[in-house]
């Protein structure tokens, strides 16, 4: 999974074009298999809001880290499942492992 993820960034970059200082991405990393085994995308920052979406292990979010408040940022699209997906909210970067 996480080898099918990196391999659609590079192109999904040529396609926006070149990224910006503020742009990055989250891979998402260190969620306990045996426990739940997803993180939360939710409509707002913190855990209180709803919940609009769930992403695994080797998923990435993508965000402008101008955006976050706190440990908390919104992704502005991503990668699920291998695919590119079209998905806005507020996630917790406690499991991500950033990269430009």
């Amino acid at each position: 999974m996480i080898l099918a993820c990196a391999a659609l960034l590079p192109a999904l970059a040529s396609a926006q074009g070149a990224a910006e200082p503020w742009e990055g991405g989250c891979l998402v990393r260190g969620l306990d298999p045996g426990g739940d085994g997803f993180l939360s995308v939710r409509r707002g920052p913190g855990s209180e809001n709803p919940e609009i979406a769930r992403v695994r292990n080797g998923d990435a979010l993508f965000l402008d880290h101008r955006k976050c408040q706190g440990k908390w940022c919104l992704a502005e699209g991503g990668v699920v499942g291998g695919r590119q997906a079209d998905i806005r909210g507020w996630f917790h970067t406690g499991w991500c492992e950033f990269y430009p």
